[in-house]
């Protein structure tokens, strides 16, 4: 079942919000203009001084809402979407799965961008994943990505779209790549921002591009410096949640160092706008998801990735600054490549290349048609 989902955050919840950041207890800090030892404390009271005093919410709403906010239930749990419906009954059917520390907001570009050029039409859908958002939170475990992919098969098919592009990046590449998987007669493509793909146990390097070694270079920097979260909330995600429910301002600390590292690669800024970044924050605030959507990474005992192949034909958007990259080769032993194209931009995509995106998904469509 689904319903149309205003979204409406009340005016005391958010006078509650700006309250307890006024009573934030500031830690010290060391020489950390670099981000080195995590999240600048300049940045943050920057930051939290305008979530206070600039920041309007009620204009997220509006957007969130003016694209289309729904609910489908499923037994007695429900996730959160957005659906920007086309005019055209021969428009495409395609939904964007978010990631941690992403939200539905990722794609308010996209589809902007999507909408408004003129070589396909599209039904967009952008799910909140279980735990996330205004998605319900599971009560029971076994909500991994494979859980999920069913889940969102069963929403496409709700809406009457039994044919449908999977796109995806972070957690959402691995949504995506099992709703491929585990449906290849509803998903008929996959378009990934985010490549998952390993070394061949024999032979590793064989067929791979100096610059492609370059590139993998960056995982090994995410994983020398840019992990801990990760371990964190693999292993001991309740730990962590009780700061991610209570604190604004160590919400906003521990989802702002992800947004200053996974982009590309600029002097001490974050390549998002400040409404941008805190409007994912304050959804993970009012929603109090935080320690719900944490635990999605032992739900999937840090990885949630289906290795088996897929047939449906595939496009890897590559973004050189991302946290993986692998070379080609490694991808091709997965996936049915039929575009493989490479840009300049970071792990969040949507938000700071959507024009980019947008043109690899209507690329990627227009060879699907051949």
């Amino acid at each position: 079942m689904i319903k149309e989902f205003n979204i409406n955050i009340p005016e005391d919840e958010i006078k509650a919000l700006k309250q307890k950041i006024s009573l934030t207890r500031w830690p010290d800090e060391l020489d950390n203009e670099n981000w080195t030892d995590g999240t600048n404390m300049k940045f943050l009271k920057n930051l939290c001084s305008y979530w206070v005093d600039g920041f309007d919410w009620k204009k997220q709403e509006d957007i969130l809402n003016k694209i289309g906010s729904y609910k489908f239930y499923y037994g007695d749990d429900y996730i959160h979407f957005l659906h920007s419906k086309s005019n055209n009954p021969n428009a495409k059917n395609i939904i964007f799965t978010h990631g941690w520390p992403g939200s539905i907001h990722e794609f308010i570009k996209v589809i902007e961008c999507l909408n408004k050029q003129t070589e396909q039409d599209f039904n967009i859908v952008c799910p909140s994943l279980p735990g996330f958002g205004f998605s319900s939170k599971p009560k029971k475990r076994g909500t991994n990505s494979e859980a999920i992919a069913r889940i969102q098969n069963k929403l496409m098919l709700e809406l009457g779209y039994t044919k449908y592009i999977a796109q995806g990046g972070d957690w959402g590449a691995t949504v995506s790549k099992w709703m491929a998987d585990l449906f290849p007669e509803n998903c008929i493509g996959l378009h990934l921002n985010l490549v998952i793909a390993f070394p061949p146990e024999k032979n590793t390097m064989n067929g791979v591009t100096d610059h492609e070694k370059k590139l993998l270079n960056n995982y090994e920097k995410y994983k020398s410096s840019g992990y801990g979260y990760y371990e964190i909330q693999r292993t001991k995600p309740q730990t962590i949640g009780y700061l991610l429910n209570d604190s604004p301002v160590g919400l906003a600390a521990w989802i702002s160092e992800k947004f200053y590292g996974w982009f590309e690669e600029t002097e001490n800024q974050i390549v998002i706008s400040n409404d941008e970044l805190l409007s994912i924050i304050s959804l993970y605030w009012f929603t109090e998801s935080g320690p719900s959507s944490a635990r999605l990474y032992k739900e999937n005992n840090g990885l949630g990735f289906s290795f088996n192949p897929v047939s449906q034909p595939t496009a890897g958007a590559i973004f050189k600054n991302d946290i993986m990259i692998p070379p080609k080769i490694w991808a091709e032993k997965i996936y049915n490549l039929v575009q493989w194209n490479e840009y300049d931009g970071g792990h969040f995509a949507a938000m700071e290349k959507p024009k980019e995106l947008a043109n690899d998904i209507v690329n990627f469509v227009n060879i699907l048609g051949k």
